[in-house]
Parts: structure tokens; sequence; C-alpha cells
């Protein structure tokens, strides 16, 4: 009973006194009676130190720099095999500087195989970089614009550089922790050597599926 009273005594005493001060309750061993003795105190929080010049020149959170959560990892990969053969691959990785612009860059292989009857197969193969800007004006629209450099050489052609430039635009539809994009692309330089037109993307409006995978 009187560790009761003197503990609401205590209790009373720290609500008067304000919130400065804490309340603690232990328990020590007393060595003589072989039992716990009880022991009742206030405790003072310790000081806070100030450092007026650590204070004052305190640095403001970053609100700026590398983010490696908005990294982006994407690309494609497409075979066909028959009279005409063709094998792309194309890993690229970009960047999302906000929810309406991403750039980044990327290799490609693409191999093209003609099976003539009279004739020697023709082959082709096109080892490459590029880089892109990838606009969402709005949702699930997307625009891209992505210059391309090749080395390009075969059987029919001579080893040489081959440029690109590859315009289009499609849909991103969300998936998992990326998105799917179906797009439409056409090579606006159509670049000719020696009467051939060396674009790896013919003439036409080509359509590319890929998958893009955010970090």
């Amino acid at each position: 009973m009187k560790a009761f009273y003197l503990t609401g005594i205590v209790l009373l005493f720290t609500f008067i006194t304000g919130n400065a001060q804490s309340f603690r309750y232990d328990t020590v061993p007393n060595p003589n009676k072989g039992q716990e003795k009880q022991l009742y105190r206030i405790e003072e929080p310790a000081a806070q130190q100030t450092n007026p010049v650590s204070d004052t020149n305190q640095e403001s959170p970053k609100t700026s720099g590398f983010d490696k959560t908005k990294l982006v990892f994407g690309g494609s990969i497409g075979m066909v095999f028959g009279d005409y053969t063709a094998i792309s691959v194309s890993p690229q990785v970009g960047y999302a500087f906000n929810k309406y612009f991403t750039a980044g860059a990327g290799i490609a292989y693409n191999y093209y195989s003609y099976d003539y009857v009279n004739s020697p197969d023709a082959t082709y193969n096109y080892l490459g970089l590029n880089v892109f800007g990838r606009v969402n004006p709005i949702p699930y629209i997307t625009l891209q614009v992505q210059p391309e450099a090749y080395y390009a050489w075969g059987n029919r052609i001579s080893s040489q550089i081959v440029p690109c430039l590859l315009v289009g635009g499609g849909v991103t539809i969300p998936a998992g922790r990326g998105g799917i994009n179906m797009m439409l692309f056409y090579d606006v330089v159509q670049y000719k050597s020696d009467g051939y037109k060396l674009s790896p993307y013919g003439d036409q409006i080509f359509y590319s599926v890929g998958y893009v995978f955010n970090f």
C-alpha cells in the first residue's frame, strides 16, 4: 500500500513539474537479503547540446541526383526462319527523368539471309549502337526517336557504316513491374550504297513488340 501511495505522489509531482521529467521504476538485487529492492526515482533528461555553427550550416536534404529506381531495362528479340531468315537482338537501358520522358542507349545485332534457287544466298550482318528518347504525353501512348549507327557486312555488300533514324509511336501496356511496348517505326534515312538500300529495316513501316522492365 505504501508503494502505491508513493507511486501516486511521484506521478503527481512529475505531472506538475512538466513534461521535461520522466518517471522510471527500477528493481535492483539486494545482496544482503537476497531479494530485490524497489527504487522509485525521477530522471532528468540529458540536456541537448546545441552547436550554433553546425545548426546554421546544416545541409538541406538532397532533392536531386541519380536515382537507381528510375532505371529501366528493355529491348526486343525477333526471329524468322525459312527461305528468308532474320534474327534481331536489341537490349536497351534507359533512365526515366520523369513520368513523361525517358532516354537511354542500347546495342543491336541483326542478321538477314535470303535463299535463292539459282544464285548463292545473300547474307547481311548489322552490329551497332543506338540512343533513344521516349516521350509519354498521355498515359499508355508512347512516341520515340532513335538514331542508330551500324557496321554492316555480308557477301553482297562491302563493309561499311550504315546510319539509321527510327521515328515511331505506339502504346505501352502496364504489366508486372514494367510494360509491354507495341510500336510502329520507320527509318527516315533509308541509306543507300552501290545501288542497294542498306537499311536493316527495309523501306516500309515495321512493327516492334518489346518489354520495358522497371528497376
